[in-house]
């Protein structure tokens, strides 16, 4: 009988150059599996490998804690209580940590970097479309608001220290100059850098920071000042309208989906698993924040709390006053991380065929075999 040899030269079949047939399974096959270049990010991208765990933490952190921090005691107001804010914030943190480690995962499996690009790989054109109009939307509305905050704190601050009567300003404490002016010396050097890496220095600052702020609430609760007089503090919520109600700000406070995929891919080793435990320790700092801002914070202001605590202190209160100077530094190093995900766009075009994730991969070397016909 002839012997004929099946794929007998490697050589004369060739390797196929398809991207198709090197994507791992579940993994979109329009995208290549090898690891990108430098050259083939786009300017808003990141080397991988310049982050430890523990900078990814804090990162992860920041990108929680900052301006929604301060609006948790009238959260817990509006939900109906202690007991309902608690769990509200429990039952959320389980859908957040699950969201954060599936993105990794996606990120993994399709080897993109971006949220958007995730979305691109496994939702398709059109969502991955939509997915962007959205991302520049939240990030353009939320930088706006952080700067809104930096004023609403300086013009505090600002009060105390000139000691100017009420109703009056110079040109160098108007509100207009004073904000353009931070934004110009302090989150522009911080929003140039090409790598979110980078910003795991500040953060930790801004983290530090956020423990100040909660101390401080805490404190006040403890050793309140005799001028300050709660309100009506609810036990139970009126009605589940209320609780539904309280939970914008709460997802707000732990919203950091959008900068994680950045995050996930800047780590010297991301692997999935590893991240599941960043991500953990990340939300059991924030909850931990949270936690003892909105009790202490509600308890001590009660339905009267206003939506940003630190107004309802004092102006002249020197320790309140040094946490609305931690809250812009949070809010400062908050800003560059959003600003990072919304200047993001593809440095190049890709085709996609949208939908199309269970693609087998096909061995690049067939091995040799041998049929008798």
């Amino acid at each position: 009988m002839a012997q004929v040899s099946i794929n007998s030269d490697y050589d004369e079949l060739g390797s196929s150059t398809d991207a198709g047939e090197r994507a791992r399974l579940l993994q979109s096959p329009c995208v290549d599996t090898a690891p990108k270049t430098e050259g083939e990010f786009s300017p808003g991208s990141l080397a991988r490998g310049n982050t430890s765990t523990l900078g990814a933490v804090f990162i992860v952190v920041n990108a929680c804690l900052g301006a929604g921090l301060l609006n948790f005691p009238a959260a817990f107001s509006t939900a109906g209580g202690v007991a309902a804010g608690i769990t509200l914030q429990m039952s959320m943190l389980v859908f957040i940590i699950s969201g954060l480690v599936i993105l990794a995962y996606c990120s993994q499996a399709s080897n993109e970097r971006t949220y958007q690009e995730v979305v691109w790989a496994v939702c398709g054109k059109l969502t991955g479309v939509l997915c962007e109009v959205a991302i520049a939307t939240y990030t353009f509305g939320t930088c706006i608001a952080f700067l809104i905050i930096i004023g609403d704190q300086q013009d505090k601050i600002i009060a105390v220290m000139t000691k100017e009567p009420e109703g009056t300003s110079s040109w160098y404490t108007d509100r207009k100059f004073t904000i353009s002016l931070t934004a110009f010396l302090f989150i522009l050097p911080l929003s140039i850098p090409r790598e979110i890496g980078f910003q795991k220095y500040a953060s930790f600052l801004s983290v530090v920071g956020t423990w100040y702020v909660t101390a401080i609430v805490i404190i006040k609760y403890i050793w309140p000042d005799k001028e300050m007089t709660p309100g009506d503090i609810m036990t139970r919520p009126t009605s589940w309208v209320a609780v539904f109600n309280a939970m914008p700000t709460i997802c707000f406070g732990f919203q950091c989906h959008v900068s994680s995929v950045p995050v996930f891919n800047s780590m010297r080793r991301p692997e999935v698993k590893t991240w599941g435990w960043v991500v953990t320790a990340a939300m059991v700092i924030a909850l931990a924040v949270y936690l003892g801002t909105g009790i202490c914070g509600f308890l001590t202001f009660g339905a009267a709390v206003d939506p940003d605590v630190l107004l309802s202190y004092p102006s002249a209160d020197i320790a309140v006053a040094v946490a609305r100077a931690f809250i812009i530094l949070s809010v400062l190093t908050s800003y560059p991380i959003l600003h990072f995900c919304g200047r993001h766009r593809q440095g190049h075009l890709r085709h996609r065929r949208p939908g199309c994730l269970l693609h087998l991969r096909l061995p690049r070397t067939l091995p040799h075999s041998s049929q008798t016909l």
